[in-house]
């Protein structure tokens, strides 16, 4: 069964300072990305790949954009 744009789960996530943000720690600061490959992290230490370090943020990024979407904003009733 093809997918299509009804089975599709998906979120608008920012991308900005995904790259130079620790996803274990949270840390951001652009000497965090050593190299085009590489992450240090100047707060934890944590050694990570670049790319998956961001996808990581991104990621949850969404989650949380997809989560706050789902919440209800009608008032309770009493």
């Amino acid at each position: 069964m093809p997918c299509g744009p009804s089975s599709r789960r998906s979120a608008p996530s920012p991308p900005s300072a995904a790259s130079q943000t620790c996803a274990e720690c949270g840390y951001v600061d652009k000497r965090n990305r050593v190299d085009q490959g590489l992450l240090i992290c100047r707060g934890c230490g944590v050694v990570a790949h670049a790319d998956r370090n961001a996808s990581h943020n991104i990621a949850t990024r969404g989650e949380s954009v997809w989560n706050a979407g789902r919440e209800s904003r009608v008032p309770a009733t009493p």
